[in-house]
């Protein structure tokens, strides 16, 4: 599109719904992406927007449709806050391959209400497949990676209609030819960029929404998101992160963090908060010095985990991470087998090692939830009964959750489907859910995860709550009519044969 001579003043930067199967959780974490970006661009002097389709839609109701809920506003709700903000460039996010249908339908409503603002996409999704975004044709340019840097470069290129060659990571048309730029170098100075706009987000209505869902996290209440580093070399299979934040990993300086995390407690009057990193320990070191410090700020708020990395831990971390406040931390285990996590899930780490770390957390007082995913390719039926036992039976966690091998586009699980054939029948990325199965192979079929899955959680709430048995057993047949008998034998099996199994079996 040619918009040379256009004056950029007013940019929104959308967050659009999602929907999220009816066996997840509706849960809305802050934009931390598009706030950084806003935040560099009110630096350069444009007038920004958000609007967060997902925290302005906590209040509404949700509709069933297909097993799935839609967490967002009205798609005339939508029209109306773009028309309000009569914007001249419009950037969309998409970190969700879930989202991409509510993506095009904000891009195809842009160029409805104002046919010449160009519209970008960004995120996780457009970074890992920028032509199949850009075939829609109702957006206009793709930013691979970062924003931060190629976001105003490509402004600047529009303004002055030339340049868009040398703005690192766009995707751009040139004579209806889609171009696609050589991705630029990661960003390495994270001090350097400004703290994400939290004065442009919701945060009112997102704390009186947002409900916590582990149990010792208390009432109803806010829980801010810090980011202090970027980068995973953790290299697991299904995990399509390093496609924007990079395998390397890179550290703010400690100092700026806890600004940071004292604005946010002057400002907004923080009593909690989440540490989000895709690897915070990844320099253990660095994650001493993080308590060390902590402590020594005097700071009165308690601290949450998204995602430790087990493997980069010691009882000392633990010991400092319990003497700050942590009340919590989430442990991405992903099996209770060892050769599937070496030789399938590509994750570097030892199950004995990590059994003693996580028996030492526990004995502090730590409130523990594991992760855990089933159905990759390689595993057999057996292999996921040793991965539910774990996260049953282990005596681990508080909390567990399991969800379901997702080939996400960017990721190495998704190359090996695609090369394999192993995606199953009516694959649709608007479909790509971690609790909805997706891959077929010799030893699985996708309505045995299906089963599997259903027969886990209804054996977990029985488990917990015995009272609710009929209840639990006509939900079953009220959802999964299909599966009733093959959820019901697969849970019975669950009680009497998990009961029996001998922890060495799981644990060779």
């Amino acid at each position: 599109m040619n918009n040379e001579g256009t004056k950029m003043k007013k940019i929104l930067l959308v967050q659009p719904n999602m929907k999220v199967a009816t066996s997840g959780q509706r849960i809305v974490y802050p934009p931390i992406g598009i706030m950084y970006l806003a935040s560099v661009l009110e630096k350069k002097g444009y007038e920004v927007e958000i609007l967060d389709c997902q925290t302005e839609g906590l209040d509404k109701g949700a509709e069933v449709i297909d097993g799935y809920v839609e967490v967002g506003i009205p798609i005339d709700e939508i029209a109306g806050r773009i028309t309000a903000s009569r914007p001249d460039l419009v950037g969309i996010t998409c970190n969700f391959s879930v989202m991409v249908p509510h993506m095009m339908e904000a891009s195809r409503l842009v160029k409805k209400l104002f046919p010449s603002v160009p519209v970008v996409a960004g995120g996780n999704h457009p970074t890992s497949l920028p032509e199949e975004v850009m075939g829609e044709g109702a957006i206009d340019y793709v930013i691979m990676g970062e924003g931060e840097i190629s976001f105003p470069r490509l402004i600047e290129a529009i303004v002055e209609g030339k340049g868009f060659e040398s703005v690192p990571g766009l995707v751009w048309r040139r004579d209806g030819a889609i171009i696609k730029n050589k991705t630029g170098a990661l960003i390495h100075d994270l001090d350097s960029l400004p703290y994400p706009a939290w004065h442009l987000f919701p945060y009112e209505k997102y704390s009186r929404h947002y409900k916590p869902r582990a149990v010792t996290w208390g009432e109803a209440q806010a829980m801010p998101s810090v980011l202090t580093t970027r980068g995973c070399a953790g290299g697991c299979v299904f995990c399509s992160v390093h496609k924007t934040m990079g395998s390397k990993f890179r550290a703010r300086k400690l100092d700026d963090v806890f600004k940071e995390i004292r604005f946010l407690v002057d400002t907004y009057k923080i009593k909690k908060l989440m540490i989000i990193d895709d690897n915070f320990t990844h320099n253990k070191n660095r994650a001493k010095e993080f308590c060390d410090e902590f402590k020594r700020q005097g700071l009165d708020i308690e601290l949450h985990f998204m995602v430790l990395a087990l493997w980069c831990m010691d009882e000392e971390l633990i010991d400092k991470l319990k003497s700050i406040g942590c009340a919590s931390m989430g442990f991405a285990i992903e099996s209770g087998v060892q050769d599937i996590l070496t030789n399938v899930v590509k994750k570097p780490l030892k199950l004995v090692r990590a059994m003693e770390l996580l028996k030492y957390a526990r004995s502090q007082g730590i409130h523990l939830t594991g992760t855990f995913v089933i159905g990759f390719p390689g595993e057999t039926k057996r292999d996921i009964r040793r991965s539910l036992y774990m996260a049953n039976y282990s005596g681990l966690f508080d909390s567990r959750e399991i969800y379901i091998a997702t080939p996400l586009p960017g990721s190495a699980l998704f190359e090996q489907c695609v090369r394999e054939g192993l995606l199953a029948e009516g694959f649709s990325y608007s479909k790509v859910e971690v609790v909805k199965p997706n891959i077929k192979t010799k030893d699985f079929s996708p309505d045995f995860i299906t089963t599997i899955l259903e027969a886990d959680r209804t054996h977990h709430l029985i488990k917990t709550n015995p009272r609710r048995t009929l209840r639990l057993v006509r939900d079953v047949w009220r959802r999964r009519r299909e599966h009733f008998l093959p959820v019901l034998y697969e849970t019975s099996k669950m009680f009497v044969k998990y009961d029996f199994l001998k922890i060495r079996e799981v644990y060779p």
